[in-house]
Parts: structure tokens; C-alpha cells; sequence
């Protein structure tokens, strides 16, 4: 799907149902009729378009080295995008975003939905400044940036709650839930140090940043960069340490579980071994005083207690 996006007199982004000339262009899957369609209607390397399709494309910058814009930029980073895992839960995967840039037009193509495309697309309508491709790209590269804190934001949060609930763990439920996060985690690794690289290289380039307020745009997109990888790591660690806790503690807790349930069993040992000796058709003693069940519920029910008594004071209860 393609969307088109044009700046009125006012610089600000409006979606067109189709246009010649937009200064933004943004494809979802696309399809290789859109490709052939955008490959001869900008003159942009189908490579650069169809590699955001590969789920397992490393982030890279190619184009960089000209002394003019006349060939197209790609940017190759990789975004976040909730999904759900194997296991039911919610967990955060990272896809290739093909960032293009060429004179007059911003080209997205990404292989799936972007979760901040819409919070991006209303930063920029929030400017009063015009807006060049180069500085649409950079408010792309901040958003996508500020995601990967966002949802570190979240997974902290999901770890959180996930502790509170360490103390009556009995099940498996939270040890997917602990991998799900691992998994983001590893992924948010990978594709924080990626985007890293492209936006340090980026940023040596007098190409495509001419102006003051895009090189600021860049620090800041790299010290973004540089505390959602720092935060990655700390997580990464703690979620680490948590799972092997977790399965301790899971593993302590059904111990516990499994202490009171045999002490119960041993004392209703007691009155199934009384019973089935006094019914038993044999002479026994007190067997035939007139009162002879009551006192025998009595005994019981004194040695249940005092069964009970001494396994509390061991601690079995």
C-alpha cells in the first residue's frame, strides 16, 4: 500500500489519495508492480526498495559517498513492532525500514506496520518550519529511536509485575513470559548496535546534513540511540538474573506445597490406621465397653493434634 504525502502553504504533511510529486512517500508490503512502478517513477535501485522486504536484512547506509545528491540515499535501520509469540504472549520483534532519499522525495518502504508512523506523522504537521526530505527522514529516525525506549519503558514495567508475582509462582506461565522478554530484548540488541553504526556514519557525512538544526536532530537521535542500547543491556541482565531466580523460586514453592500436603497426608494416616484395625473382626480392647466410639474418636482425635503440633514445630506446616 502506498501513501502519498504533500506539505500545503501552511508546511504542514497532508495524506493525498495519489501524487505526482510528493515530498513523502511511504509503502507498506509493497507489491513488485509498486516497485517497478517507483524504481522508474524515481529512479530508485529496486535493491533499495525490495531489501526492506527481507525480515533478516542488517541494518547499512549505502549512496553516501557523492559530492552532490544525485543518486539516492538509502538508510537501512530497523524499527520495533509488537507481535504476539509462539507462547501467547506479548512480545517485540525488530524488521528493516528502507529509508530513501532522493532531491525532492522521502521513500518509507517497510514489510510491516510501523506502531509510531502515526505519532511521527503528527510531530511533523506540528512544525511551522518547512520541511525538506532530509529533515522528514531525521523526525523518522527520532521517532523510531524514541520507540525503542518506549517499549523498554513497557518491558520494565511487564518485569515488574512479573516479580510481584514471584512469591506464589507455581507455574510455567511466568517463564514464558520471562523468555518472551529475553527474546525483545535480543532483539532490541541487535538492532539498537545496527542502527548505531548507520547513524554514526550518517552523521560524517556533509552530504545530506547542511544545516545546523539536522546535525542537532542527529546528536540527539544518537544519544536516543545510545540509552536505549545502554538500557537494553541493564535490562538484559536483570531479566537474565530473573530467570534463573524465578525457576528456583518456582521450583521452592511447589517443595512447599508438596511439604503440607504429605504432612496432611500423615495425619490422616492416623485415623484410617485406627479404623481399619478396629474393624478388623478380631478381640480388641475396649471393643466392647458401651462407649467405646466416642472414646476412640476422642484418642484420635487428641493424637491428630498432637501430630500436627509436632509437625508445626518442625516446621512441616
Amino acid at each position: 500500500m502506498i501513501h502519498y504525502y504533500e506539505l500545503d502553504k501552511q508546511n504542514i504533511l497532508h495524506e493525498l489519495a495519489e501524487s505526482d510529486s510528493p515530498v513523502w512517500l511511504h509503502i507498506e508490503e509493497p507489491t513488485e508492480k509498486e516497485i517497478s512502478w517507483i524504481h522508474t517513477q524515481f529512479h530508485t535501485p529496486k535493491d533499495y526498495l525490495s531489501d526492506a522486504l527481507d525480515n533478516q536484512e542488517v541494518a547499512r547506509i549505502e549512496g553516501i559517498h557523492q559530492d552532490e545528491l544525485e543518486q539516492p540515499i538509502l538508510l537501512l535501520v530497523q524499527y520495533p513492532h509488537t507481535t504476539v509469540s509462539p507462547s501467547g504472549f506479548q512480545q517485540y520483534e525488530t524488521f528493516p525500514l528502507s529509508i530513501i532519499l532522493t532531491k525532492n522525495t522521502l521513500i518509507t518502504v517497510c514489510n510491516y506496520p510501523i506502531d509510531f508512523l502515526a505519532v511521527a506523522r503528527d510531530n511533523f504537521n506540528q512544525h511551522s518550519e518547512s520541511e525538506t526530505p532530509e529533515q522528514i527522514a531525521m523526525e523518522m529516525l527520532w521517532h523510531l529511536s524514541l520507540s525503542f525506549n518506549q517499549y523498554l519503558a513497557d518491558l520494565k514495567k511487564s518485569t515488574n509485575t512479573l516479580e510481584s508475582e514471584l512469591r506464589v509462582a507455581v507455574e510455567n506461565k511466568q517463564l514464558y513470559q520471562i523468555m518472551d522478554i529475553q527474546k525483545s530484548l535480543i532483539y532490541f540488541k541487535a538492532a539498537l548496535e545496527e542502527n548505531l553504526r548507520v547513524i554514526k556514519a550518517l552523521r560524517l557525512s556533509p552530504l545530506t546534513l547542511n544545516s545546523t538544526l539536522e546535525l542537532e536532530s542527529l546528536r540527539d537521535i544518537l544519544i536516543e540511540s545510545k540509552q536505549a542500547l545502554s538500557t537494553t543491556d541493564v535490562q538484559s541482565q536483570i531479566v537474565l538474573h530473573m530467570s534463573n531466580m524465578f525457576s528456583s523460586i518456582v521450583s521452592n514453592n511447589l517443595n512447599i506445597v508438596m511439604k503440607v500436603l504429605t504432612s496432611l497426608t500423615i495425619v490422616l494416616t492416623i485415623p484410617t490406621i485406627i479404623g481399619g484395625l478396629y474393624g478388623m473382626n478380631v478381640k480388641l480392647p475396649i471393643a466392647q465397653w458401651p462407649n467405646a466410639f466416642w472414646i476412640i474418636c476422642v484418642a484420635i482425635l487428641i493424637l491428630c493434634i498432637l501430630t500436627i503440633w509436632i509437625l508445626r514445630k518442625k516446621k512441616y506446616f
